[in-house]
């Protein structure tokens, strides 16, 4: 179960994921665990950065926001340190700066915030916009797997992570369609996810785990208007793809052991860097979070 071994155990898997250690009174450690990458997951960086900052603040403040901004590659077989520092500390607001670093090596940096909500408020600020329209059940549609045999067959580009503790239905399109059409499209999709095993019970565990699933497909609308080819791209091969930061802001309590419709669209991408953001609805319509990423494109080093 250690390093990029794969498991479909994936309440265990989540547990390992979303368990830190407390090795100071703002220092945590997160021993190596599952991973579908050869490569440090920035999602997971992302997640326990913010498992770290919760376990600093009181029970009455929930996740508001986190932003991970991703600096070094990191080793999958060794543990990361999580320090925390208390920039900011309120009995409505608290924020927390984490480093996340191997060694001597600085892997990551986030500013987590949270906030206890306003209880009583005579006249409550609460209003919903539409979404992009009405999607078909995620029960109606293959899974990610599933997709992913089909079009590739026992072929599975390194990177793809067939093996993984979200499972993720593809509403307009699979990233990998495009190469196969050679037709640009928009820069938009639909998708649900949702774990695929249970969370274990720790605080911010489900906005951890959005967290973590989120990270891995944002930058997938940004490809539809080009043409870099999805699994080309995963593999390093003719352009290499890197997030440089992932963002969300939590609006409501999020159940990531329920379906969340992610709406994506990539407004721009310029000078080599893509931008995309993504509203994470409930199955009922209700906006649970906001997400955005930027991500940069180079040649992969020969």
């Amino acid at each position: 179960m250690k390093g990029t071994r794969a498991t479909t155990d994936f309440g265990r898997w989540w547990a390992e994921v979303l368990t830190l250690r407390r090795t100071g009174e703002d220092q945590f450690e997160a021993q190596p665990s599952p991973s579908a990458f050869a490569r440090m997951y920035g999602g997971q960086l992302a997640a326990q950065s913010l498992l770290a900052a919760a376990g600093t603040v009181s029970d009455e403040q929930e996740p508001n926001a986190v932003r991970t901004v991703f600096l070094r590659g990191g080793d999958v077989t060794r543990p990361v340190t999580y320090q925390v520092e208390r920039a900011h500390q309120s009995r409505s607001l608290s924020t927390r700066l984490v480093r996340a670093v191997q060694g001597d090596r600085l892997l990551a940096t986030a500013t987590a915030s949270f906030h206890r909500p306003a209880a009583g408020m005579s006249s409550p600020l609460e209003h919903e916009t539409g979404g992009v329209g009405p999607a078909p059940g995620p029960e109606s549609l293959p899974s990610r797997p599933e997709r992913l045999a089909r079009r590739f067959g026992e072929d599975v580009p390194p990177g793809a992570a067939p093996i993984w503790p979200v499972d993720v239905r593809y509403v307009d399109r699979a990233p990998w369609d495009q190469a196969e059409s050679g037709a640009p499209a928009a820069a938009c999709n639909r998708l649900w996810m949702r774990a695929a095993g249970p969370l274990p019970d720790v605080p911010a565990a489900h906005a951890a785990a959005l967290t973590f699933a989120s990270d891995y497909p944002m930058f997938e609308p940004v490809l539809y208007p080009h043409s870099i080819d999805w699994a080309e791209l995963i593999s390093g091969r003719s352009v290499y793809g890197a997030s440089l930061d992932h963002a969300l802001w939590f609006h409501r309590l999020p159940r990531f052991d329920e379906w969340l419709l992610l709406e994506q669209v990539s407004p721009v991408a310029a000078r080599s860097r893509g931008f995309s953001r993504a509203e994470a609805r409930a199955a009922d319509g209700r906006i649970v979070a906001t997400v955005a990423q930027e991500v940069a494109f180079t040649e992969p080093r020969r």
